[in-house]
């Protein structure tokens, strides 16, 4: 009983160090000239939500984030709500988070941080497979820069690397690790419309005008 109350313990003070590590992010972005960008997402030509993207850039750091709220029904009634945390330093990814509430529970919560020369990262508090190749471009960077010199990007919600494959002018397709599959499309390099490819819909995130 000892050693399960200390892990739970331990866990607790995890989650609360990230906590404290993401509001200090966002503080940052608060105290620097934040830029807001809405979005508008639909699920077969109705309005099921909203997104909005924050970027802050001071010296040699960039905010990013992301949240949004959809009220989806399919078989029965499904609400999300997706919050997306990324710090970058002299272009190198330092600290990252996905938080997905479903229905009230929470679906996931993972974190990726710098340590050194590799990346440390966690989900739901427990360690999974860290990477030594430098992340400099990531899922949340693509609402604000176009991926043209780009091969392969980070998700910070599958932990890994994907491959982006441009098929056509400003826009770009990315199959993500389950199957599904994204395109995006951009102008004056910023992201204007999302497309998310499932099995058994297509939601649309798009610009608001």
């Amino acid at each position: 009983p000892c050693i399960k109350e200390r892990l739970k313990y331990n866990r607790q003070i995890k989650k609360i160090s990230l906590f404290m590590l993401s509001f200090f992010l966002f503080s940052c972005m608060l105290n620097a000239q934040v830029q807001k960008t809405e979005y508008k997402i639909t699920f077969r030509g109705d309005s099921v939500g909203n997104m909005q993207f924050y970027k802050s850039a001071e010296g040699s750091n960039l905010y990013l984030k992301a949240v949004s709220i959809v009220h989806i029904r399919f078989f029965v009634k499904v609400d999300v709500q997706l919050e997306e945390i990324s710090n970058f330093q002299n272009g190198r990814l330092m600290y990252s988070s996905v938080s997905r509430i479903v229905n009230g529970k929470e679906k996931s919560a993972k974190q990726t941080k710098a340590a050194g020369n590799i990346y440390e990262a966690t989900s739901f508090g427990k360690p999974v497979p860290a990477t030594d190749k430098q992340i400099d471009y990531n899922l949340n960077m693509l609402y604000c820069k176009e991926p043209f010199d780009k091969q392969v990007i980070y998700s910070d919600n599958f932990q890994q690397f994907m491959h982006v494959e441009q098929v056509a002018t400003h826009r770009y397709k990315i199959v993500l690790p389950d199957g599904n599959y994204d395109y995006y499309t951009f102008r004056n390099g910023i992201c204007e419309l999302v497309e998310i490819h499932h099995p058994f819909y297509t939601i649309f995130i798009e610009l608001n005008s």
